[in-house]
């Protein structure tokens, strides 16, 4: 524990946070109907650790450091503290919390009082799966002031604290939702210096449960994205079933009400139900005003879809028109709020849980006015620095896909899904996507904090969990999945120029290869493959082309580190670097052909295969030949998993079948990354087929409508389709790399249906800089315009059109084509900062 800490005392009481001990465990129990369909808990309370206390005159300043064991808000002198959500956020308990620090010099009074209300969180909630024991929530604080005179003064947790649970919320839980009953003091009432304690008020008992360190909170905190402005589209108020025909029926509509919030108040009649359509399938809470008589209750439930006939052939778990929620699970996903009764209306919105969601359905069992309503986008405060947009509106429908796919998932972790009864920080999808995320926002922090948890769960004898934070029942070691402990914290150093990530990780990374050294050049576990892939790949090919990534990698983070050219960092360069070459050879005699083809024919096999470097080179040009007959054998269309289908575009790029990559993406059948753009998809699905217009939903054991690993297609866009890269030997954009790839197809190499991209636009706010591209494609001629930014320099590697063209015009200057070096199928063109514009002919 730090030494901020040294004085205090961890603190808690006998409370029902938690809510039933017998909850049932959906990863190791068969969740049935019937469970499924229990309602939330009514809860007794939330427990409120409450301290009064006395400051002297002359405050110069006065901080709050705290954290807990589940989530916790502050509350001082009648006042919330901070805009933070969800504090402190989810960390491997066994071994870390971090604690969040708070300037409440302007609310200090001399006298004061502060009330922190515990939620179960990520600690005792049952997405905790277990993994922490079965404990109480706790709370660890110090209350640190300053005088004018320059004496200081120190307020502890220690048993001088009281509890109560008379709180407003009566109980939270991050899987299923929040009862919250207004009839109850708040907690900004609880929290002022004048509040009367009664005798049901607990005395805390000393929590020594707890055996990890505190340290000072590290990435950004969860917040309201308040720049994303959610109101619905529409209110659909429906009073009941009509029986049609069909196994569910459909819902009996009154009223279809177009931009509600543009629109007069929503009155809402017992018995009746309003769903909102917010238009976009999101992550956060319903935020409404609303008025009625004291003690109405109006249950709040989410989903991301809405069932499509009412049949049970389709999938559909209920009438036509009401929420689809069967892919939820367990996860109850559900509100309850109980009105005050105020005339003038009350305002609520939740704080000690999320939902995933595109709809949000609210019934009352009693008459209610809807005042005003809302949602708030909630997650990593993470500053989004990726634009895209191109001249087909599918694609950028797309990109938005991507991005809000990790607006929704990136909140305090990585995780994979944020609805069902999961939520977890799945290593696999994290690696594939962590470039695109790069892009899309500044995570460089955020990756910090994600990997500081990743070494505080790796094990002993070096494995990464396939989850991070490490949940009991998920294993580890992992193909591609644990490897993220290798992967990422190289992709940030190459994003961000951020060698201090490299520091932090390298003994984590080495202990890595050192559990991987007794395999005998095996790899990592064959344990997922290439997930939900529709043609399969053996998982120990997987295994052995990870492990080769894996080596090559901490070779370059070795050299990355060096500082000279016989430092012990220099030699672990060459020793990863020959590793990496004897793994090569490893994965040739166990995969190739006599004849120098590989006898795995997936396209994920021939994409590591290329992707990775593991051939010779005179076999390479016969694996590209054969994978690009196999994406046109296949009707251009992909057949690959989470682990093929990240590196499926890029590959082609590099391998010269940049055309191909287009095809691919703008592919509308299935599997393909529109077809669920096509399905009315706004983020990325689990499955390429979550959701068919054909068939209907798909298998509920497995099928989140908000999963970004797909979306991993987003670094290929930033990198070959708008050209925006970085050299790996100047990292954070200093030496920006422009290699754009446009759409050249042929009519005779486009699918039917197709036309081609004809311009791109992007902008990237990297460290160096804000970077723009943007490209045009007119009938002779192709304009590329970019922006270096001050601090960088920048080389454009210019696609020869017409190897007869004898000139290239850069900044209005026309110069003579063999001028410039020659690459490849490329000019080379070194370009200083500022804003340049480059036209070759086509």
């Amino acid at each position: 524990m730090e030494n901020l800490f040294q004085n205090a005392m961890w603190i808690s009481f006998k409370s029902n946070a938690r809510g039933k001990k017998n909850k049932i465990n959906p990863w190791e129990n068969v969740i049935d109907a019937k469970i499924r369909k229990t309602d939330i808990e009514k809860g007794s309370g939330l427990p409120v650790f409450h301290k009064r206390f006395k400051l002297k005159e002359g405050i110069q300043s006065c901080k709050i450091h705290l954290t807990a064991l589940g989530c916790f808000n502050l509350y001082m002198n009648g006042r919330k503290i901070g805009t933070d959500e969800l504090m402190p956020g989810w960390t491997d308990y066994e071994k870390r919390v971090l604690y969040y620090t708070y300037d409440v010099t302007d609310v200090a009074a001399q006298d004061n009082a502060v009330a922190v209300p515990v939620s179960s969180g990520w600690w005792q909630g049952r997405i905790s799966l277990d993994t922490y024991g079965d404990n109480d929530t706790a709370f660890l604080c110090v209350i640190e002031t300053i005088y004018e005179s320059g004496e200081t003064e120190t307020i502890c947790s220690d048993l001088t604290w009281r509890g109560t649970t008379s709180g407003p919320v009566r109980y939270a839980d991050l899987w299923d939702g929040e009862v919250f009953n207004a009839n109850f003091d708040s907690y900004e009432e609880i929290s002022m210096p004048s509040y009367p304690r009664s005798k049901t008020w607990k005395v805390p008992y000393e929590f020594k449960n707890f055996k990890g360190v505190v340290s000072p909170k590290v990435g950004p905190s969860v917040r309201i994205r308040e720049f994303l402005d959610m109101k619905p589209l529409t209110a659909v108020v429906y009073d009941g079933v009509d029986q049609n025909g069909t196994d569910f029926g459909a819902i009996r509509v009154l009223r279809t009400i177009e931009n509600p919030s543009e629109n007069a108040v929503l009155s809402l009649k017992k018995g009746e139900t309003v769903i909102y359509d917010m238009g976009q399938n999101m992550v956060g809470w319903e935020h409404f005003t609303v008025r009625g008589a004291q003690d109405t209750t109006i249950v709040i439930r989410h989903a991301e879809m809405l069932n499509d006939s009412g049949k049970a052939s389709r999938g559909n778990d209920g009438p036509e028109g009401s929420l689809y929620t069967a892919n939820y699970r367990s996860a109850k996903a559900k509100g309850k709020y109980t009105l005050r009764g105020k005339d003038a209306g009350e305002e609520y919105r939740p704080a000690f849980t999320f939902y995933g969601f595109r709809y949000v359905e609210l019934t009352a069992d009693d008459d209610i006015e809807l005042l005003a309503f809302r949602c708030d986008v909630v997650g990593s405060d993470n500053q989004e620095t990726g634009y895209i947009e191109t001249s087909d509106p599918d694609v950028n429908r797309l990109f938005r896909n991507i991005l809000w796919g990790q607006r929704g998932n990136y909140l305090s972790v990585p995780t994979d899904c944020p609805q069902r009864d999961e939520r977890l920080g799945w290593t696999g999808d994290t690696q594939v996507f962590a470039c695109t995320a790069a892009y899309n926002a500044n995570v460089c922090a955020f990756f910090h904090k994600w990997l500081q948890d990743a070494r505080d769960s790796q094990r002993e004898y070096g494995a990464f969990p396939d989850v991070i934070p490490r949940s009991r029942v998920v294993g580890e070691g992992g193909a591609a999945w644990s490897d993220a402990g290798i992967i990422v914290p190289y992709i940030i150093y190459k994003m961000y120029g951020d060698l201090s990530i490299l520091e932090e990780c390298y003994s984590s990374m080495l202990d890595y290869m050192d559990y991987l050294s007794v395999t005998n050049l095996e790899g990592p576990h064959q344990t997922y493959g290439d997930w939900l892939a529709y043609e399969p790949t053996e998982s120990r090919l997987i295994s052995i082309a990870y492990y080769a990534y894996d080596a090559l990698l901490v070779s370059k983070a070795s050299a990355a580190l060096s500082k000279k050219p016989d430092d012990e960092y220099a030699e672990r360069a060459e020793e990863y670097r020959d590793l990496y070459a004897k793994i090569c050879r490893h994965f040739q005699n166990v995969y190739l052909n006599p004849d120098g083809t590989l006898k795995q024919t997936s396209q994920t096999a021939y994409l590591l295969a290329l992707k990775f470097d593991l051939l010779p080179q005179d076999c390479r040009e016969a694996a590209r030949q054969a994978l690009a007959e196999k994406i046109v054998k296949n009707g251009y269309r992909l057949s690959t998993g989470f682990v093929g289908s990240a590196i499926l575009n890029q590959t082609l790029s590099e391998i010269g079948e940049g055309n191909l990559a287009y095809s691919l993406l703008l592919q509308k059948e299935n599997p393909s990354w529109l077809y669920s753009v096509y399905q009315g998809a706004t983020t990325i699905w689990e499955r390429w087929n979550s959701y068919t217009r054909e068939s209907g939903f798909g298998d509920v054991g497995m099928n989140s409508f908000n999963h970004y690993a797909y979306g991993a297609v987003g670094e290929w866009m930033y990198k070959y389709m708008a050209g925006i890269d970085t050299d790996e030997e100047k990292p954070g954009f200093k030496h920006i790399l422009f290699r754009p790839k446009p759409d050249t197809r042929q009519e005779s190499e486009m699918p039917c249906g197709q036309e081609r991209i004809q311009w791109v636009r992007a902008s990237y706010e990297s460290v160096s800089g804000t970077i723009e591209a943007a490209w045009y494609m007119e009938e002779d001629t192709f304009t590329y315009i970019v922006t270096v930014p001050k601090e960088s320099y920048a080389t454009l590697y210019l696609p020869v059109f017409d190897s007869n063209a004898e000139t290239v015009t850069v900044d209005g200057k026309v110069y003579a084509a063999d001028s410039f070096p020659r690459e490849g199928d490329c000019l080379v063109l070194h370009l200083p900062c500022g804003k340049h514009q480059i036209e070759a002919l086509r």
